[in-house]
């Protein structure tokens, strides 16, 4: 589960950091719903990332619910990103099909997320386990 907190911290930095620093505040007045996800996203994992430093006993939980949010959040943007790829046909201005760098990014962050998410349920239904034993 460490490498899980760490991962955590840099996605994080990726989802509160890096949408500020390509998009810029003023994106707010044009995709309002894409900054306040990516930047809800972050805010429930840097709260996750605190609590489970706390070692709170909801810790576990909240850091799996995290990463499901993040998993979710992250679905759309890139398998409409791919889709726009694979169908070479450029369906919303901020999904460029010939934009691969993108798609690739896009693919890596939301893997990382879906692993992060199956490692901290799996940490959850194991702490459950021992609690119950």
């Amino acid at each position: 589960m460490r490498i899980v907190y760490y991962l955590t911290w840099l996605m994080v930095a990726v989802f509160l950091v890096g949408e500020t620093a390509r998009r810029g505040v003023g994106y707010f007045s044009i995709n309002a719903t894409t900054m306040i996800e990516d930047y809800l996203c972050g805010l429930l994992l840097l709260t996750a990332a605190l609590v489970w430093r706390s070692g709170a006993i909801w810790g576990p939980t909240l850091m799996a619910s995290a990463w499901a949010y993040a998993t979710g959040g992250m679905f759309v943007p890139f398998a409409a990103h791919l889709e726009a790829w694979l169908r070479q046909e450029t369906f919303r201005a901020d999904h460029p099909h010939d934009d691969v760098n993108s798609v690739i990014l896009k693919g890596v962050i939301w893997a990382i997320c879906l692993v992060c998410f199956l490692v901290s349920m799996r940490n959850v239904v194991s702490k459950t386990q021992e609690t119950n034993l």
